[in-house]
Formats: structure tokens, sequence, C-alpha cells
């Protein structure tokens, strides 16, 4: 076992032993956001196709006979087992760095998430450096969600509905060096509020900037309930996870996602976790 793999390990060790970790979003002024069962607003999204053609060269999730789904399926049974015991419907995936694999992560969270009956998943990109769900998707032009923070468009009107079983995805292309201010400002608490409250989400992923490299993901992870990071075995190094770890200190995470893997590591011969 490389030095990458014991450093997970150890993470996930220490996060069993160590009890429940303070900060998240519950105690802001939206805390009561999740009280009582959320209403659907109109569905009168966009509708928008995906390129199924393509998911493989991104290792999308493309069909239900798909073997990646069933790794993901136990994914999103420990996330959702966690989250649901505090009660969080906010997850920030994050990485240290770049080439780990947090966008594909998200991407294939929210579709194994969307496809258990009942539990709609909205996906939101907001790394404004390397933006990358919608062209994994292959959802051309899509509206950006920098236009919600521009003032420029409603939430509603770039929010997409995919051809994909119960996700809402708000996307984004362009990239932007204003990713802290939008991400503090009231519209970032708007964006909160409305995709748990009136998109009846049972789950909003955040794919996030990497930690490292800039401060975009920093300054909104306090407005979020909890946290998946996501390392890469060969790519990620041990000193940028332990730094990674120590900014993570004070949010609460829900597990360590090891991508890249060799299969003799893996559990269940699908993940390391």
């Amino acid at each position: 076992m490389d030095r990458i793999r014991q450093a997970v390990k150890k993470a996930r060790q220490d996060r069993s032993s160590g009890g429940q970790l303070t900060g998240g979003s519950t105690s802001g002024s939206f805390g009561a956001r999740f009280s009582g069962s959320p209403q659907r607003e109109s569905e009168q999204f966009l509708e928008i196709s995906c390129n199924f053609a393509r998911f493989g060269d991104h290792r999308i999730i493309s069909n239900e006979q798909d073997p990646v789904l069933n790794a993901y399926r136990i994914l999103r049974t420990r996330v959702l087992q966690k989250m649901e015991e505090n009660n969080w419907r906010t997850l920030a995936v994050v990485s240290p760095g770049s080439a780990a694999g947090k966008s594909v992560t998200a991407i294939n969270l929210a579709i194994a998430i969307g496809s258990k009956e009942g539990s709609r998943a909205t996906l939101v990109d907001l790394d404004f450096y390397r933006p990358r769900v919608s062209s994994y998707l292959g959802i051309k032009e899509p509206p950006s969600v920098l236009d919600f923070f521009e003032d420029a468009k409603s939430l509603h009107d770039v929010t997409l509905k995919p051809d994909l079983t119960d996700v809402l995805v708000i996307a984004n292309e362009r990239v932007s060096r204003r990713g802290a201010e939008f991400l503090t400002s009231p519209r970032a608490d708007e964006l909160i509020a409305r995709t748990v409250n009136e998109y009846a989400s049972r789950v909003v992923i955040f794919d996030m900037s990497p930690l490292l490299g800039c401060d975009d993901t920093i300054a909104f992870l306090p407005k979020v309930d909890c946290v998946l990071l996501v390392a890469a075995s060969g790519t990620t190094r041990v000193s940028e996870l332990k730094e990674a770890q120590r900014l993570l200190e004070k949010t609460n995470v829900v597990g360590t996602l090891l991508n890249k893997a060799p299969r003799s590591s893996l559990v269940g011969g699908q993940y390391y976790y």
C-alpha cells in the first residue's frame, strides 16, 4: 500500500474515532431551511439532452448496466446515511489539487442519488477555474451560474433538467477570478436555500475548485453542511492531502474517496473509501 493510501486510511480512522465535527451551515442564517418537507416548485426548467455516447470517455455512468454504477451506489448509501444522520442537505466535492477526478465523482454521485426513487440531486458547478460538468455531460452552450451571480439571469433560468433520472444541473463554462467574491455574496445564500427548498433536492452537490489552487472553496465551505474529499493515487501527493485535511479540520467531512487506486486495494473490487 503506497503512502497516499496510508494517509487516506489514517484520515478515515481519525474521523471514526474523533466524533462529530463542528461547522457547516446548520447554525447559520439558513439553518432553519431543513425543517419540514420541501415543496417542489414548477418543473418548467429548460430541458436538455446529454451526449451519452461520450460518457465513457469521461468515466460517467451511462446506463443501469454500467459496472461503475454499483460502486457509486455504495458511495451514495454511505454518503446519504451520514448526511441523514445529521440532517445535512448540502455537499461540497473537493480535492487538494487538479486531476483527482472530483468532477467525475460529483457527476456520478448525483446520477446515483437521482436513480434512487424519490431522491432528487441538484448538481452545481462552482469550479470557476476549470468548469467541467457541462462538457463531461455533453451539454452544449448551457446558461452559466455566473449569469445568476452577476444578476443577469434568475436562478430558475440557469437551471437545467437533463435527460437523467431526477437530476437537475446548474452548469458553467466560463472562467472567473471573482469566485471568492461571488461565493460569499447573498446570491450564494440564495442559491443554497432555493436549491434545497424550492427544488426539493434530497442533496445539493457542489463541484468546487481544488482546495490548494485558490481561495474560492475555502470561502464557500462555511455555507455548506459537509464535504467529500477526493484524492487520486499516483496524482495527489501526501503533502497536498495533509494540507487539505488541515484546511478541513473545522468542516464536516463525510469521507475521503481515493480514485485511480490499484484494484487490489479496492473494497469489494470497486473502491477504497
